[in-house]
């Protein structure tokens, strides 16, 4: 068994817990996607994945972030949404430029393997997650989408249980948006 299947596999089953736990709105969710994000690094790190080693390191930063602001805000072990406005939504479109330049930044790297791709979803992801952090009612309007694209990123790297693991988070942010509507 190699390690890269049990990072992966571990990483994975912490993933899939953290995201339950979340579209339940619930704060016990965070402690494991720390986990399951920490775990990750590893594994993106062994798979010349940098940009997305970055981003579960975020991840892991934000982990114990939105740990803290749903623990603060918790109302009967669940959370309240929020909503922002549709200008501050519209900051997104910033994630472009700033994708096209990290991904000429990662390109210069020994072993990087599909630079541009990765960091248009390592970028997207921190404004997701950043959402997410924030109780922000619109995060799973961003991560259906970054989760279909990420099938095909970890796929194309031959992270298999990963593209899985996307496909499910796809499925499960339809859900999650569904009922962060609510």
């Amino acid at each position: 068994m190699s390690v890269n299947f049990v990072l992966e596999w571990s990483a994975t089953l912490l993933s899939l817990a953290f995201l339950v736990g979340l579209i339940q709105r619930k704060v016990w969710a965070w402690p494991a996607g720390i986990v399951g994000s920490a775990l990750s690094v590893a594994l993106f790190l062994r798979a010349g994945l940098y940009a997305e080693m970055g981003l579960y390191t975020v991840y892991v930063v934000m982990g114990f972030y939105g740990w803290i602001q749903w623990s603060t805000h918790a109302d009967e072990n669940q959370v309240p949404l929020v909503d922002i406005p549709v200008k501050t939504q519209r900051l997104a479109w910033l994630g472009l430029p700033i994708a096209a330049l990290l991904g000429c930044s990662l390109n210069q790297l020994p072993g990087v393997s599909y630079a541009y791709f990765d960091a248009l979803t390592t970028v997207f992801g921190l404004w997701a997650t950043w959402q997410e952090t924030r109780r922000i009612r619109t995060a799973f309007h961003y991560w259906i989408p970054l989760n279909i694209a990420s099938v095909a990123l970890y796929g194309m790297k031959g992270l298999w249980v990963y593209a899985a693991l996307m496909v499910i988070y796809s499925i499960m942010s339809v859900i999650g948006f569904i009922r962060w509507r609510e």
